[in-house]
């Protein structure tokens, strides 16, 4: 008898690792049911409705993973900084291996560090700060044959300019003739991404045969040929730049071919690729998102669009930004941040223990999914006065000193911050000014804005916009 409770408990917590612990709070057999179906529809609201009931940190089922959820910042710090090392990134963001490889997205442990170490000199300030030009000349060109009357289909012109942009910045290309597949073969690997883990096809077996599958399969290939290409081209003409003496390279792939870690070793192709394809995917999607629903804010909020313009016109008087201005404009970026807290482009972070670890008031057993959501956190009324209201002036004051540290998180935080938040918050400011120094635009969308969250905060449907030149 002992032997068979014995393999009962060992199944009970290889089933749950949590089985046999102290657990928060967290939903009965009936509400685990609701949560299973609604989280694919509606994963924001359905963890809303779990701190609603059950309190700030709780704990539930979703398929076979067991998932801790905390919305204290105190114990987000300790998750994403204090006890970095008893995580790795969750199950869900895993499966984005197939796209990215081993990029720093995904990668874990030494060689995490190791390319982390590598990377971080290529994205300096002042390397980043030399892109702006590149920044303001795209986003004119986007605009440069828009006309007053007309209805655009905003979020795609804006992903189609911050895609251009980063192609641009990393490649040193034009995104043109064939490597404007390079946008649409990404795309097409991360809806298989999106839509799978939307539904409750996350829990199936990877290997299932369907015809998602096999376009993701397809997309991958197509994206490989691609960047292998364009990497073994700029390999040739950094080879060729080193022996002539010289170094004229400013984009992002140039750096990471010359990069040298501290044994004097450089990164191989597929090292490249995979840091190559991180960047493409984080350098578009999410500023694109910042960027299109702070329009679609102002296009609600008018008295924001018309303090933002003021604003612009008063510090740019007619010039073209510059690097520098991005940091004179207090409003713009005030606007910025109230985009971020209210639609943050990553709403979730989840990590999964590694090791037993204490989290505030519990331990979290290994094995465990932990998720730690901005999208909650950022409209906690604890923290913010009116928090589902958009407010750009609460970030002219001291709150940003006076919040907790990780009340407000839209790029994570600890050592595993987004490297290229300067980067994002650059390009999303000047995109934003450059744009309202020439046009005004008006919300004609006929259905309210509907979000679908997975890796980010997608529109489910089209956000149209009038434009009206100034």
């Amino acid at each position: 008898m002992k032997l068979r409770s014995l393999i009962r408990e060992k199944v009970a917590q290889k089933l749950d690792p949590s089985a046999g612990v102290a657990r928060p709070p967290g939903p009965g057999a009936l509400e685990t049911l609701k949560t299973h179906l609604s989280f694919a529809g509606d994963p924001i609201g359905s963890l809303r409705k779990l701190t609603d009931k059950h309190g700030p940190t709780a704990v539930f089922r979703l398929g076979p993973y067991t998932n801790y959820l905390f919305t204290n910042p105190e114990d987000i710090e300790e998750v994403l900084l204090r006890k970095n090392d008893a995580f790795h990134k969750d199950t869900m963001l895993h499966e984005l291996d197939a796209v990215l490889g081993q990029g720093l997205l995904t990668a874990e442990g030494d060689y995490w560090r190791g390319q982390r170490k590598l990377i971080s000199p290529t994205l300096r300030r002042k390397h980043i700060e030399s892109y702006a030009e590149v920044m303001v000349s795209h986003t004119k060109d986007m605009m440069a044959d828009w006309k007053t009357g007309e209805v655009r289909d905003f979020h795609a012109d804006i992903m189609g300019v911050t895609l251009r942009i980063v192609v641009k910045t990393l490649f040193n290309l034009e995104l043109e003739a064939d490597y404007h597949e390079v946008g649409e073969q990404l795309e097409a690997a991360l809806d298989y991404f999106f839509e799978r883990n939307n539904t409750m096809w996350r829990f199936m077996p990877e290997p299932l045969p369907t015809p998602m599958r096999a376009k993701n399969k397809r997309a991958i290939e197509g994206l490989d040929r691609l960047i292998y290409e364009l990497i073994e081209s700029r390999r040739r003409q950094a080879r060729a730049d080193t022996r002539a003496g010289v170094d004229e390279g400013n984009d992002l792939l140039y750096r990471l071919l010359i990069a040298v870690d501290d044994e004097g070793n450089k990164m191989d192709n597929r090292q490249v690729r995979d840091e190559a394809l991180t960047f493409l995917l984080a350098g578009h999607e999410t500023t694109a998102l910042a960027v299109t629903y702070a329009w679609h804010l102002m296009a609600a909020h008018p008295d924001a669009a018309a303090r933002l313009r003021e604003e612009v016109d008063a510090v740019l008087d007619g010039r073209a930004p510059t690097a520098e201005d991005a940091k004179k404009l207090p409003y713009t970026r005030a606007l910025l941040n109230e985009t971020l807290r209210l639609y943050p482009p990553a709403w979730i972070i989840g990590r999964e223990a590694i090791e037993d670890v204490q989290i505030g008031d519990w331990t979290v057993p290994r094995g465990a999914q932990v998720l730690t959501p901005q999208a909650l956190v950022h409209r906690d009324p604890r923290w913010f006065d009116a928090p589902d209201t958009f407010r750009p002036e609460r970030w002219l004051g001291d709150l940003e000193k006076t919040l907790p540290r990780f009340a407000f998180f839209p790029f994570g935080g600890g050592p595993r911050v987004c490297i290229g938040n300067y980067f994002a918050i650059m390009e999303a400011t000047l995109i934003i000014a450059t744009m309202a120094q020439q046009i005004e635009l008006e919300n004609v969308s006929t259905e309210p804005l509907r979000i679908r969250p997975s890796v980010t905060q997608r529109p489910l449907s089209e956000i149209k916009m009038k434009v009206t030149r100034r």
